[in-house]
């Protein structure tokens, strides 16, 4: 479990750069608006060295409204580049069925729900009766609670994403049982280092001169154009290796399979 450990951490960011290569306008796409909404922030001050002007630019009506889009995008690059990587076959990625379309939906509601609440933390605190020192916490509990949870659910995202029935969020979680355990780390281990540069770059051009807030902002866009084709990755690698020990523990013990793995022939 080690190697496959160690083999799936590489093979995420070689299949990202294979899927960039085979999908280059979904990246571009990522790319494109990340740096438009970075653009954006530097004419509100969110990249100011004052904090009044930081606070007051990140809840800009202009900022948060282009948020919205920008997040749906990324579910549905998601999407296609999930299908690009279980099926493996560009044209299929790119036609998905209604099926597909509908069963996706609950995925992404999944991930909208917290990620809503993070962002608007604030004033539902404040709905709730509590103050600002009740903000983070609402966002760590949220944020830190969709990660754990999801990599039990990543057989789920994939069938999904193919409009294949054979698993549901409860099967995806009953057949990945303990493999959560090798599953969590290596989602982590995988997103780790892009996201901690994701979020250096977003600080490191505060205060900055104009040409060096550009080039930074530029790279930023390049590191969530890459997350975008990586997490992906990762996801359905894990997911291939759990349906993989799933089929492998029936066959050794005659017990027939009660669904069908979405990455069976």
């Amino acid at each position: 479990m080690i190697k496959a450990f160690f083999s799936n951490l590489l093979g995420a960011y070689r299949d990202g750069w294979g899927a960039a290569r085979a999908l280059p306008w979904l990246v571009a796409l990522m790319i494109g608006i990340e740096f438009a909404q970075h653009m954006i922030e530097l004419q509100l001050g969110f990249f100011s060295l004052d904090p009044a002007v930081r606070k007051v630019a990140a809840a800009a009506p202009i900022r948060m409204a282009f948020g919205w889009p920008k997040m749906l995008t990324l579910y549905a690059v998601g999407f296609l580049v999930t299908r690009y990587y279980a099926l493996g076959d560009r044209r299929a990625a790119l036609r998905p069925s209604h099926r597909a379309f509908r069963r996706y939906a609950w995925v992404v509601l999944f991930q909208l729900i917290p990620a809503a609440i993070i962002i608007y933390a604030e004033p539902i605190a404040a709905a709730a009766g509590g103050t600002q020192d009740h903000v983070l916490p609402l966002r760590a509990v949220m944020g830190l609670g969709q990660q754990l949870l999801e990599p039990l659910l990543f057989l789920w995202f994939v069938s999904a994403a193919i409009g294949n029935d054979s698993d549901g969020p409860i099967s995806s979680a009953r057949t990945t049982g303990w493999l959560y355990l090798w599953a969590l780390p290596l989602m982590f281990v995988t997103r780790v280092p892009l996201g901690i540069l994701h979020q250096m770059l977003n600080r490191w051009p505060a205060g900055q001169p104009p040409a060096a807030q550009y080039a930074l902002l530029t790279l930023d866009a390049l590191v969530v154009g890459a997350l975008a084709m990586v997490l992906p990755a990762v996801q359905v690698r894990i997911a291939r290796y759990i349906a993989d020990r799933a089929r492998s523990r029936a066959a050794a013990s005659s017990v027939p399979q009660d669904t069908h793995s979405p990455f069976a022939a």
